[in-house]
């Protein structure tokens, strides 16, 4: 069903489940909302992508799923298909994620149409069902944000829009003022920001001490003090690569900034220095020049919004692997230097702001 269609009333957007890839559907929110302007859209994903997405004008209504994103068996399933449908019957559901519970969900919700990209154990759950292109076994790495795009022109619209879109509200601007001012960081002050974490495993972490020589590096090279960042679980980490920075690091390790306040405050940030993870893609969508320290993902996935970031990464015979954990000597980030970040750092500030 092309969403363009009068008879398309009613359209449910099952969303991924990292934060990431949730930004890099913001384009395919955009482009549906073009599509189908009339229509009731619903976007369905998990709290913390609610939380990020407060403010978007792609959709009308949130349906948040359980905090994991999946639904707790077959009868936890039902009962999110039905919670969709309670409203009326959906007539177009797009998945993103390319699970099999996404689809027993769209089936449940009674959808007229259900469209996802085909994988063995749901193809026959879809009814629009384009196969991605394959490199040998695996499917072609392309940008997160053009696969999305992709599944929609499968329908008919000609979306190739890949820019990031967050909203910024005025609570969200009132609050992160609050919590940087509660950090020590003036109105007028520039600053940067590191994001050590990855909730995707231990092979996505750089080291300690590199991120601390970095901390150190910007504050002596371009006078700016780095905010610490930590998601839930990262408090250890975030308050080891502090003490290791000592004065030039503000740790926010002992109350971490909400998600939803990353939105503001790498705004107002200078620069982001991380690893390949959500964050990467926030600082993205709000402009922030952004240094990306990679190691065992394939950097073809993200490869678009590149304008403002610096991708650094060395090729090694066993990666790309996307294993969560090494199981060798982690030689894809250990041979990544704080030098390499700063001198890429000093190359984004160096850029005219973003228009």
């Amino acid at each position: 069903m092309d969403p363009r269609d009068r008879d398309c009333k009613a359209i449910v957007v099952r969303l991924p489940n990292w934060v990431g890839d949730v930004v890099m559907a913001t384009p395919l929110l955009r482009a549906v909302r073009g599509a189908a302007p009339h229509a009731a859209i619903t976007a369905v994903g998990t709290p913390a992508a609610g939380r990020l997405l407060q403010g978007s004008p792609f959709f009308d209504r949130y349906q948040a799923l359980d905090r994991r994103g999946r639904h707790g068996g077959w009868l936890g399933w039902w009962k999110a298909g039905r919670d969709l449908a309670a409203g009326g019957r959906p007539d177009l559901h797009l998945l993103l994620p390319h699970s099999l519970s996404s689809a027993l969900v769209a089936k449940a919700s009674g959808a007229r149409c259900v469209a996802g990209y085909w994988t063995r154990e749901r193809g026959l759950l879809l009814d629009v069902k384009p196969r991605p292109a394959m490199e040998g076994r695996r499917r072609l790495p392309i940008p997160m944000t053009r696969l999305y795009l992709d599944l929609l022109r499968a329908l008919g619209p000609d979306a190739r829009d890949e820019r990031l879109a967050l909203s910024i509200s005025a609570d969200e601007r009132a609050r992160a003022a609050v919590e940087l001012a509660r950090l020590g960081v003036a109105d007028d002050e520039p600053f940067a920001a590191v994001n050590p974490g990855a909730a995707f495993g231990a092979s996505k972490f750089w080291t300690v001490e590199e991120f601390a020589a970095t901390v150190r590096g910007l504050a002596e090279r371009q006078r700016l003090r780095t905010l610490i960042l930590c998601g839930p679980g990262e408090e250890a980490l975030a308050r080891s690569i502090a003490q290791a920075a000592g004065a030039a690091a503000i740790d926010t390790s002992a109350a971490p900034i909400a998600l939803e306040l990353l939105k503001p405050v790498l705004q107002r940030a200078r620069l982001l220095v991380t690893t390949d993870t959500g964050p990467r893609h926030v600082a993205t969508a709000v402009g922030t020049p952004c240094v990306v320290v990679m190691g065992p993902t394939d950097p073809r996935h993200t490869a678009s919004n590149l304008e403002r970031t610096r991708v650094l990464r060395v090729d090694v015979p066993c990666g790309p692997c996307h294993l969560k954990v090494c199981p060798l000597d982690h030689r894809c980030m250990t041979s990544l230097t704080a030098e390499m970040a700063l001198r890429a750092a000093a190359e984004l500030l160096a850029l005219p702001p973003a228009a």
